[in-house]
């Protein structure tokens, strides 16, 4: 049975794929070009989610003003609401993270690699002390990571980038 999408979208990342309830965001695939997933019923949320995923894309939101329903356990839910305080533009080391919310860098990891729905609750804004990090589970080299690499690029102003 394929996995079921409200919407499919197409950005600059690649096809991504977007679940969500009437009343919340549940999930977002960033692999959907390689999942053929079936489309159900959009609903009026669906629209909103699609319409502030495009703006973000766009340069024309910084911030996401949607209803999220995520289930994780009481940690990993812990360090996707902390992911949420970090700016957009702005980056922090998974230990920094892990100092903040006391706990350990590796743990800040686990929940990054298990967040449901990234770019909305930005895991991508966590890089290691030593570089870019891993994202969604892949670590320093493949297709995931070259999204983080783009979307911590796409977040940079055009002040920082001509430095």
């Amino acid at each position: 049975m394929r996995p079921i999408a409200q919407a499919i979208i197409m950005t600059p990342i690649g096809k991504i794929a977007v679940m969500n309830t009437e009343q919340a965001l549940t999930q977002i695939d960033l692999q959907a070009q390689s999942v053929p997933y079936q489309l159900a019923a959009a609903n009026s949320l669906t629209s909103i989610i699609v319409e502030q995923i495009n703006a973000y894309f766009a340069k024309e939101i910084e911030t996401f003003e949607l209803p999220i329903d995520v289930k994780g356990t009481q940690f990993q839910e812990k360090v996707w609401r902390a992911l949420g305080d970090i700016p957009f533009g702005k980056c922090l080391t998974y230990g920094e993270l892990a100092t903040h919310i006391e706990t350990s860098a590796r743990a800040i990891g686990g929940a990054c690699r298990n967040n449901p729905i990234p770019i909305v609750i930005p895991c991508h804004r966590i890089v290691a002390a030593n570089g870019i990090g891993g994202y969604s589970g892949q670590w320093r080299l493949g297709r995931k990571v070259d999204i983080k690499r783009w979307l911590l690029k796409h977040e940079q102003s055009e002040e920082r980038q001509s430095r």
